[in-house]
Protein backbone atom coordinates (compact mmCIF):
# COMPACT_ATOMS: atom_id res chain seq x y z
CA UNK A 1 0.00 0.00 0.00
CA UNK A 2 1.03 3.37 -0.63
CA UNK A 3 0.00 6.89 1.05
CA UNK A 4 -1.04 9.65 -1.22
CA UNK A 5 -0.98 13.53 -0.71
CA UNK A 6 -3.93 14.96 -2.75
CA UNK A 7 -3.83 18.29 -3.77
CA UNK A 8 -6.79 20.27 -4.70
CA UNK A 9 -5.42 20.77 -8.38
CA UNK A 10 -2.81 18.84 -9.96
CA UNK A 11 -1.48 15.43 -9.53
CA UNK A 12 -0.92 13.57 -5.96
CA UNK A 13 2.55 13.10 -4.31
CA UNK A 14 3.59 9.87 -3.17
CA UNK A 15 3.92 10.30 1.05
CA UNK A 16 5.52 6.55 1.02
CA UNK A 17 5.11 2.78 1.30
CA UNK A 18 3.16 1.67 4.49
CA UNK A 19 4.36 -1.00 6.52
CA UNK A 20 2.44 -4.47 6.31
CA UNK A 21 3.86 -5.25 9.61
CA UNK A 22 3.96 -2.45 11.93
CA UNK A 23 3.69 1.26 12.25
CA UNK A 24 4.68 3.68 9.38
CA UNK A 25 6.07 7.27 10.39
CA UNK A 26 5.51 9.96 8.24
CA UNK A 27 7.47 13.95 8.75
CA UNK A 28 4.81 16.17 9.50
CA UNK A 29 6.15 18.85 7.18
CA UNK A 30 5.35 17.05 4.01
CA UNK A 31 1.87 15.66 5.30
CA UNK A 32 -0.14 19.33 4.80
CA UNK A 33 1.95 21.15 2.55
CA UNK A 34 -0.18 21.57 -0.64
CA UNK A 35 -2.64 18.64 0.65
CA UNK A 36 -6.83 18.71 0.70
CA UNK A 37 -6.90 14.93 0.82
CA UNK A 38 -5.29 11.45 1.78
CA UNK A 39 -5.25 8.53 -0.50
CA UNK A 40 -4.34 4.72 -0.06
CA UNK A 41 -3.59 2.86 -2.88
CA UNK A 42 -2.64 -0.90 -3.80
CA UNK A 43 0.89 -0.77 -5.43
CA UNK A 44 3.14 -3.33 -6.62
CA UNK A 45 6.30 -4.35 -4.22
CA UNK A 46 8.47 -1.28 -4.15
CA UNK A 47 5.57 0.97 -4.55
CA UNK A 48 4.32 3.19 -7.77
CA UNK A 49 7.04 2.92 -10.75
CA UNK A 50 5.62 5.94 -11.92
CA UNK A 51 5.24 8.53 -9.25
CA UNK A 52 1.22 8.29 -9.74
CA UNK A 53 -0.89 5.90 -8.47
CA UNK A 54 -1.15 3.03 -10.99
CA UNK A 55 -3.12 0.52 -8.75
CA UNK A 56 -6.19 0.71 -7.28
CA UNK A 57 -7.11 3.76 -4.73
CA UNK A 58 -8.82 2.00 -1.74
CA UNK A 59 -9.32 4.64 0.72
CA UNK A 60 -9.71 8.28 0.36
CA UNK A 61 -10.44 11.09 2.86
CA UNK A 62 -10.12 15.08 3.59
CA UNK A 63 -7.69 16.72 5.59
CA UNK A 64 -9.95 18.73 7.49
CA UNK A 65 -7.75 21.82 10.13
Amino acid sequence: LELWAVPAQGAPRSLGLLRADGQTTIMRAHLLKNTNAFAVSVEPAGGSTTGAPTGPIISVGPLQL
